[in-house]
């Protein structure tokens, strides 16, 4: 066995047991907000779009939804559902539904706890996430430490590597001449290194421009292909639904496999449950860490949407039996579904999509990056290294174009989904508390509810709120 499979294999046994907890916990936090997921989507639509100009304490909740959203919704969008529909047949993006709608009520919590023990740096901004919420809430830094740690590697290292090899095959694919891949591979570092320059604001300023046009134009695109596939959006929803409690034959399946495909492909898309996107929205200043709970719950259902969209393409395409039957991969199949219903156009628009997908997400890498490295060290020494390492990792990533980092970065979020479904099982309380004062004074008619710490039972380690 070499290296490459015993990687794979360490990966599938660490994500069985990571999706039960996660679940698991998804399932506890549902039960204890009373099912908020289902009652509360206006809210969470009022909290976020409701709040859109910067502040001077921190960013907004619709700034940092839009970065948030930069990371969740990635080349993982395109290739995912796709992947699920291959491994486990139409019937697991039904899972993968079911998965969204547990893992909305598991961000607001993550979120939340975030929100609670967030803390400044030296120069007053805003961090927080996991390795925060381990070293303040319950005084373990060491642990605190490693998550940071491994979170910098993930982030600037994996995620970073695996974003540049989809923008550079996608260009490479798209537009062919002598010495391409190294002139996209300057273009590529040149551009990362404008948005590094510019830090966090930019980041934030460019996702609120970019990321509502993104998700919205793949969402247009994917209807007018929907509408022209051979086999109709009906057969497509019909055949998810019609396969959810049987696997065809030509996957070579059964309903675990299914089950663990779409949830697989849901929590590796959504993010919810892992403890990434907390180290984003910990950096929004609203007036009450249960609001920006609220919006990233949003979050996890248009994230859901986007995938569902690429899904729908592929099933109103062609039947399982002949995407089994094809041989192709996730993007030739995308490729030749858009090609049949926007003819020739098709190869040049998805290679943009997922060029513009993937710099979103790698713009939210070094954001999440940048926060877990203050966590461990908040010298200017650490960040310039940290920065100077990331253009390296763009640069070669982009030229070389190798994918082998995908499953060790896989094992690393593993790793993360591990501390993040303790931190929830732990400080999952203090977020229900927090929900309760929130809904309590918005029912008193309360427009803006205002937090006070006064309401939780143990209020140890929250130091940004009166």
């Amino acid at each position: 066995m070499d290296l490459s499979e015993l990687a794979s294999l360490l990966n599938d046994r660490l994500w069985s047991i990571a999706l039960i907890l996660i679940v698991c916990v998804g399932v506890w936090c549902t039960v204890r907000l009373r099912g908020m997921q289902f009652r509360l989507v206006p809210e969470m639509i009022r909290v976020t779009f409701s709040d859109i100009e910067g502040r001077e304490d921190g960013l907004s909740s619709f700034q940092v939804f839009c970065v948030s959203m930069g990371s969740r919704i990635g080349v993982g969008n395109i290739t995912g559902p796709i992947l699920a529909i291959l491994a486990g047949g139409p019937g697991a993006i039904l899972w993968m539904w079911v998965f969204a709608l547990i893992g909305m009520a598991t961000s607001f919590v993550e979120t939340t706890i975030g929100q609670l023990y967030k803390g400044r740096d030296h120069e007053g901004n805003l961090h927080g996430g996991p390795a925060y919420s381990v070293g303040k809430a319950l005084g373990m830094r060491r642990l605190g430490i490693a998550v940071a740690t491994i979170m910098v590697l993930m982030y600037i290292v994996g995620f970073v590597s695996m974003e540049m090899v989809s923008m550079s095959e996608a260009f490479c694919g798209a537009f062919g001449f002598e010495g391409n891949q190294l002139v996209f591979a300057l273009l590529i570092t040149a551009a990362a290194a404008a948005i590094m320059a510019g830090g966090v604001g930019r980041v934030a300023g460019i996702s609120t421009k970019v990321v509502p046009l993104m998700a919205l134009g793949w969402i247009g695109v994917c209807i007018v292909s929907i509408i022209l596939g051979p086999e109709g959006v009906w057969n497509a929803i019909v055949s998810i639904f019609e396969y959810s409690l049987s696997v065809p034959s030509v996957v070579g399946g059964s309903i675990g496999a299914m089950i663990m495909a779409g949830m697989r492909r849901g929590v590796l898309s959504n993010e919810a449950g892992v403890g990434t996107i907390p180290n984003i929205s910990s950096m929004a200043s609203p007036s009450h860490p249960a609001a920006q709970g609220l919006s990233q719950s949003l979050g996890v259902l248009i994230d859901t949407v986007v995938s569902t969209m690429t899904a729908l393409v592929i099933l109103s395409y062609a039947d399982i039996g002949t995407l089994a039957g094809s041989g192709m991969e996730s993007i030739n199949l995308l490729q030749a579904a858009f090609s049949h219903s926007l003819g020739g156009i098709a190869p040049y628009m998805v290679a943009l999509f997922l060029f513009v997908f993937a710099f979103t997400s790698m713009m939210s890498d070094f954001v999440i990056g940048e926060n877990n490295l203050r966590f461990v060290s908040d010298g200017r020494g650490a960040l310039l290294l940290m920065k100077g390492g990331a253009l390296a990792v763009v640069f070669l990533s982009s030229f070389l174009a190798n994918d082998g980092m995908f499953a060790v970065v896989d094992i690393m979020l593993a790793l993360c989904a591990f501390v993040n479904t303790y931190l929830i099982i732990r400080l999952g309380g203090r977020a229900v508390e927090a929900f309760r004062d929130y809904s309590e004074k918005r029912r008193a008619g309360v427009s803006d509810p205002v937090f006070s710490r006064r309401c939780l039972s143990d209020d140890a380690g929250v130091t940004e709120w009166d």
